[in-house]
């Protein structure tokens, strides 16, 4: 659904587009700026306040990012002023934003026909909300499964960000500035949306459904065509592992000749390559999400938490408690 129906006359209006920020503790700073900065070009190139912002914290203190940096909160939760679009930014430490007062006052903020936006893993707020069931949703790539996993009944897509009625979801990092475009566009015209791109020297303004992460070719350095295909079906199928015999065949090759292109690109058999994509993924929801051990391993498509621990410790040198335990120690330290 397109977001000109709902917007389209502010364009034309003499009162700003009013934003509001949702800061959450330790948001990653690069997402919120993206998204920021693309309003305050919007003003500056269209020689007006087409656009205004708040930020706004759960108790109107400082907004404080992961990397220490933090800017005055304009209004906690209780008397944020009235806005057309609230986006939630929030990191790794998500849950830490969490509560009853949250989630009411988003489900109140929806009600009121304001349109609603959540960038990586502000997602879940909205999920707990109560606002995402039978929704197309866009999440980080690190965190999907996880949400998947908590919510089945929310569209959750690998998209870079995700239109579905007056709900805007990004899966962080550059990735807002693409958002943020795309909404500029409805409200104000495309013309100025790549004038923007243009002045961010951001060549391209990639669309809902191009992909999140590098190209295999690149992050592997693999200039074979077939094994970068191999390697891409891997990568789509952690949690419902593929036999190798089925990956070759896929692409025309027989299994000694996949061993043998491994082996020649990459110094590893396809099983232990295979094995190391799912053991970094399973790695990466021990580290950003509360699934337990046993929901990782069977999201991970291991039959058991103990099966799935011996391959983790065989890879890692270290159980996967032990991995979870000396991360939420570091982030004590690092407080």
């Amino acid at each position: 659904m397109s977001l000109s129906h709902t917007f389209g006359h502010l364009g034309q209006s003499e009162r700003p587009v009013r934003i509001g920020f949702f800061l959450a503790p330790d948001y990653p700073l690069m997402t919120f700026s993206a998204a920021l900065d693309a309003l305050r070009q919007a003003n500056r190139i269209a020689d007006r306040k087409a656009f205004e912002w708040v930020l706004i914290t759960a108790d109107g203190g400082e907004a404080r990012s992961s990397s220490g940096l933090g800017f005055p909160a304009n209004a906690s939760l209780r008397n944020a002023p009235r806005c057309d679009v609230v986006i939630a930014c929030a990191g790794v430490n998500f849950a830490a934003a969490y509560s009853p007062a949250l989630f009411s006052w988003l489900q109140r903020l929806y009600a009121e026909g304001c349109v609603l936006g959540a960038i990586s893993t502000a997602v879940f707020y909205l999920a707990r909300a109560g606002l995402l069931e039978g929704r197309r949703c866009a999440i980080h790539w690190e965190s999907l499964e996880a949400f998947r996993h908590e919510f089945p009944g929310c569209l959750a897509t690998d998209d870079i960000f995700a239109i579905d009625g007056r709900i805007l979801t990004s899966s962080g990092g550059t990735v807002t500035l693409d958002m943020m475009l795309y909404l500029i566009t409805q409200i104000e015209g495309r013309d100025l949306a790549f004038r923007i791109s243009d002045q961010f020297n951001h060549s391209r303004i990639r669309r809902q459904h191009d992909s999140q992460r590098v190209q295999a070719e690149d992050r592997f350095d693999v200039r074979h065509a077939k094994l970068a295909q191999v390697i891409k079906r891997m990568e789509g199928s952690l949690f419902e592992p593929v036999g190798i015999a089925a990956l070759a065949d896929a692409v025309g090759l027989s299994s000694r000749q996949l061993e043998r292109l491994f082996r020649t690109h990459l110094g590893t058999s396809p099983s232990k390559f295979y094995i190391g994509l799912r053991m970094e993924r399973s790695r990466d929801l021990l580290l950003h999400t509360e699934l337990s051990v046993a929901e990782i391993a069977g999201v991970c498509g291991y039959e058991t938490a103990s099966h799935f621990s011996r391959f983790y410790r065989q890879h890692f040198k270290e159980g996967p408690r032990a991995t979870r335990k000396a991360d939420r120690a570091s982030r004590m330290t690092a407080r």
